[in-house]
């Protein structure tokens, strides 16, 4: 009797429950739509980088900038923006940039940040000197985009090798350990640019190879440029110059050897055909031949009224504590007056 009332006492289990057929879809479906999502913006961003492209080519072209490739490929599905131009020359005021192979790659998420890569190297021709192969274990840049005013750029080698073209004169570098350049915009419509350079190997019987010897060279510069959004336009030098855009040179110096140059001056404009214009000072310290190198090597030009005087007197001058005005024009220094 007590047997039964218990079993009487328990309730019925109730019928099996049977999973939804929609339970088990939902979550395909819901990865779907976001794959479906991401895939389209990606889709969008793609197409946004092509026509940003074609609209800076169209301006550099309006102002008499060649661009030309032999093949584009964009790429990088899911997370990343990939950028492969193949056969890139540009070409203007008598310069020439031209690389095998460029890559670019930005972030899906950070589409205006961008790392630009040339792993063959590159081949910049200058108008007087003819064409320089440059070659390292890495030679990058970083290009911040800004959705007004001017990028962030960065440029960095390592490793680096020159070797003039057949046909071209020499540089000054044979190779260099590392070669940074950057240029950061700031207030009132000023940027700052900053160069150094870090065991560079001179060529034997240029410049810096009679100044230190055949020593390592290292040197570094730092500058502000004042309307410096100028720079950013298609016709850079000719709208910075025409604005009347000055280059103040807060720190310049060069270490050879024994041979010590530093270069400051409150400001330096451009002419229409890019080269800078203005004075500046010009201090050397080192061995008596500092000088006369620079002499020889048309660095420092005396004037024709007192070329003679000014050679005879910077040659009998020691170059430890000497102090020159320096006038440049025309892509000439001429030599003011010494101090």
């Amino acid at each position: 009797m007590s047997a039964s009332r218990t079993d009487s006492s328990m309730p019925d289990p109730g019928p099996s429950r049977k999973l939804s057929w929609a339970g088990l879809w939902v979550p395909f479906l819901i990865a779907g739509l976001l794959v479906a999502g991401w895939s389209a913006g990606w889709v969008y961003a793609a197409r946004q980088v092509e026509a940003g492209l074609e609209r800076g080519v169209a301006n550099l072209r309006a102002a008499g900038t060649e661009v030309a490739w032999s093949s584009k490929r964009l790429s990088g599905y899911p997370f990343r923006l990939n950028l492969a131009l193949s056969d890139l020359r540009v070409a203007t005021g008598g310069w020439v940039l031209e690389t095998s192979d460029l890559e670019a790659q930005a972030f899906l998420h950070a589409p205006r940040n961008w790392l630009l890569a040339t792993p063959a190297g590159l081949v910049v021709t200058r108008p007087e000197g003819g064409g320089l192969e440059v070659r390292g274990r890495r030679i990058l840049a970083s290009l911040a985009l800004a959705a007004e005013g001017m990028p962030r750029v960065s440029v960095e080698g390592l490793s680096l090798t020159f070797r003039p073209l057949p046909g071209a004169r020499p540089f000054a570098l044979a190779g260099a350990e590392r070669l940074e350049l950057h240029f950061r915009p700031g207030p009132n419509d000023q940027a700052a640019v900053f160069l150094r350079l870090e065991g560079g190997a001179p060529e034997p019987g240029r410049l810096f190879a009679e100044l230190g010897g055949g020593a390592p060279v290292s040197g570094q510069l730092e500058a502000i440029a004042d309307r410096a959004s100028l720079l950013g336009q298609p016709t850079a030098l000719r709208a910075w110059s025409a604005a009347g855009g000055r280059l103040e040179l807060r720190q310049a110096g060069l270490t050879t050897g024994e041979t010590r140059l530093s270069v400051v001056s409150p400001g330096l404009g451009a002419s229409p055909d890019g080269r800078l214009t203005g004075r500046l000072t010009l201090r050397a310290a080192g061995p008596p031949e500092v000088l006369q190198v620079l002499l020889r090597h048309g660095v420092i030009s005396p004037d024709e009224a007192a070329g003679g005087l000014a050679a005879a007197g910077l040659a009998r001058h020691s170059a430890a504590d000497t102090q020159i005005d320096v006038e440049l024009s025309a892509g000439r220094a001429r030599w003011v007056r010494p101090r």
